[in-house]
């Protein structure tokens, strides 16, 4: 199964842990569509990596790197797009979503807490006491962000990224006829 033909790029957006990179990688497989990450892109552009960036130019710049990439993303075609989870946070990037395919991968925050328990790559997470809290208050600060930018919203929790990829398509089909 294909995407219509009056979609020409995909963008996830969720919380970090989401599974927005699984899964955009795998749907673009499936659809025959190119990937792009944009955390991946903010790092070819800045020439470091991502926790490098917030720490020594501040999460300010790294939001100022993620704005110039989505809106690049405008001259692709036929992309799956995995966005990071504060994309939202920009009313510029909301306004730059509002006509786009947008699908809301929603996970818990403890299930993402899980997912992140062992990752050193996160920054909103690195000084954090309790990984749970933090993620509670992420949430809670983007999620009228998220269901906002969303034409889609499909839970992540607990499923195959196969079966979250086929999701993705079928309501993509049925809301682009």
């Amino acid at each position: 199964m294909g995407l219509p033909s009056t979609i020409n790029n995909v963008y996830l957006i969720g919380l970090m842990g989401a599974g927005k990179s699984t899964v955009g990688k795998l749907l673009a497989t499936v659809v025959g569509w190119q990937f792009v990450d944009l955390d991946h892109e903010i790092e070819l552009l800045a020439e470091s990596d991502i926790p490098t960036i917030f720490e020594e130019q501040g999460e300010t710049r790294f939001r100022d790197y993620e704005t110039q990439i989505l809106f690049h993303t405008d001259d692709l075609k036929d992309t799956i797009i995995a966005c990071g989870g504060g994309v939202v946070t920009q009313e510029q990037n909301m306004e730059f979503l509002q006509d786009k395919a947008v699908v809301w991968l929603d996970l818990s925050p403890a299930e993402a807490a899980v997912r992140l328990e062992h990752s050193p790559n996160r920054p909103l997470l690195k000084e954090c006491q309790d990984t749970l809290v933090q993620l509670n208050e992420i949430l809670l600060s983007r999620r009228e962000a998220y269901a906002r930018a969303a034409k889609i919203r499909i839970k992540s929790g607990g499923i195959s990224p196969e079966v979250i990829a086929s999701d993705i398509l079928h309501q993509l089909a049925e809301l682009y006829v």
